[in-house]
Parts: C-alpha cells; structure tokens; sequence
C-alpha cells in the first residue's frame, strides 16, 4: 500500500500511522474472516496500487492510543492477547483487548460514533468469534461487551435527545450466540474466503457495501425538508395538491468513502456506472 499526505500532516503523525505495529498471523484473522472475501482478495492483489492518505488513518490511530493509555490500568485482566486455532483447515487468530477472568467477561474497547450506541451487527460477529477462539484456547467467557469512546458526542445533544448517550463513553453488551452457532458461522465463512482465493467472485453484499437503501420521500412543491419518508412508496400514497414523491436512491458509504479498493473493483464500477444513467425520479 502507498501512503500519502496529502493535507501535510506532521511528520511525527506520518510516521505512526507508518509504523503501526500490527501483526496478524494464521491463514485469516477474524477482522478478515468476518470481512468482504472480494476486498480481502483485491486488496491482495492490488497491494502495491493501492493509495491510502494519512488522514484516513486518524481514527484508527485514536483507538490504538487508547490501548495505549489501557496498559497502565493495574488490573488482573488479561490484555491484548492473539489467540489462534485450527478449523476448516485453515488457522485462525484474533486478539481481544481485555478479558476479565472474574465473571468471564470480554471487552472489545473502540473508538467510534454516536450512532453507533445501539450496538452494531459487525461487533456481534467480531466478538462471537474472538470468544470461540478464547474458548479453544481455555479460556472462559460468559459475556461481551464493547465499551464505545464517542469521538462526536456532544453534551448538548445529549440534553436534548432521549435516545442520544448519557455520556461520551458506554459499556455496550453484546448478544452472545451459541457455540456451535459460532463454529458453523466461523466454517461458512472461511468456506467464501477459500472459494474467492481459488478465483470466484463472491461479491460484497449491502451489509458488506454499508449500503444505505433506497427511500421514498414526500415533498411539498418547492420544500426542502421531506413530509414523510419511507422505503416502500405504496406506504406513502398518492401526493395530494401542492406534493410530490422523491426517490432517493440508496448509497453505498464504504464503497464510495471507506474502502481502498474501490477503484480497482469491478462491481462498484459497475454500480457506479448504472448509477451515472438514473437520477432522483420525480412521480
């Protein structure tokens, strides 16, 4: 991968987002396993085309520098430990940020948005996998948790929203599945992963593309704000005197804004290119 700067960081900012230490190991980890097989494959091997910039990486250096400050707590937990274990034929590794042994609880700590606070789909994998791992490893776990940093949590949104976090950080439990769930969630996957690396597509989904989802919206002539929003247009009616219905095509935000890969895949070019023959539909 080629780093930039295009925005002429310091050069001590440059250089840790450089040097980052990471180390994986085994065949995946479980990042990778839960991940798009297509991006894992591509990013493979575009490795030396790919640009990346610095300040893509900020956020992710956040979350490593509160690792960081997290090794100074004098607890008995154990920390950032990479586990590995055999299974589908592969070796898998992953590394928890902290387990406490009293109680059986894993803490995965990340740096994220608001928007977030109700959980996410991809911790629940993530976490169900690392417990597995810590299991096969003797380790017992009975519990996750995600203690979310908010780096866009305003106090004044929280006075304002019920629904918005009390707080800029919140311990977050995650639905914990069964093992055997995890085991054939674990083989599926690894099954995609191996079928992309001996050549088949496996294309990314909406949940992988971060997709959006096209809407509906009601709008007064001459509005900007929307009356009413749905996914389904029958749920909307017919525009009365003085309305109309806008489609709002859904997007695809990691294609379009997070992925380093996009330029080099053909099925968001595809997707792009049908995009560039439709506009928003008036009805």
């Amino acid at each position: 991968m080629n780093l930039t700067n295009l925005y002429g960081l310091p050069d001590a900012l440059v250089n840790a987002v450089r040097n980052d230490p990471y180390q994986g190991g085994g065949d995946i980890s479980v990042t990778k396993l839960i991940d798009s097989p297509q991006k894992r494959v591509l990013a493979r091997k575009f490795r030396e085309q790919v640009v990346e910039d610095v300040s893509e990486r900020i956020w992710s250096l956040m979350g490593q520098a509160v690792h960081t400050v997290l090794e100074r707590a004098n607890t008995t937990a154990l920390v950032e430990q990479r586990l590995f274990a055999e299974i589908g034929g592969w070796t898998l590794s992953g590394q928890f940020d902290r387990v406490h042994l009293e109680g059986g609880v894993l803490q995965d700590w990340k740096v994220c948005s608001t928007y977030k606070a109700g959980g996410d789909d991809g911790w629940t994998r993530q976490l169900n996998v690392l417990r597995w791992l810590a299991k096969r490893n003797g380790i017992e776990v009975e519990r996750l948790q995600v203690v979310a940093i908010f780096r866009d949590w305003k106090k004044s949104e929280a006075d304002r929203k019920d629904n918005y976090p009390r707080q800029a950080v919140q311990v977050i439990d995650i639905p914990v599945w069964d093992m055997d769930e995890v085991e054939r969630y674990i083989e599926t996957r690894i099954s995609l992963h191996r079928s992309a690396d001996a050549g088949e597509v496996i294309e990314c989904t909406e949940d992988d593309r971060w997709y959006s989802g096209t809407t509906y919206a009601l709008m007064k002539d001459g509005g900007k704000r929307a009356i009413r929003v749905s996914p389904v247009r029958e749920e909307l009616g017919a525009p009365g005197p003085g309305q109309h219905v806008v489609e709002r095509k859904g997007v695809n935000r990691r294609c379009e804004s997070y992925c380093e890969v996009a330029p080099f895949c053909p099925q968001y070019q595809r997707i792009r290119e049908s995009e560039s023959q439709q506009d928003d539909v008036d009805f």
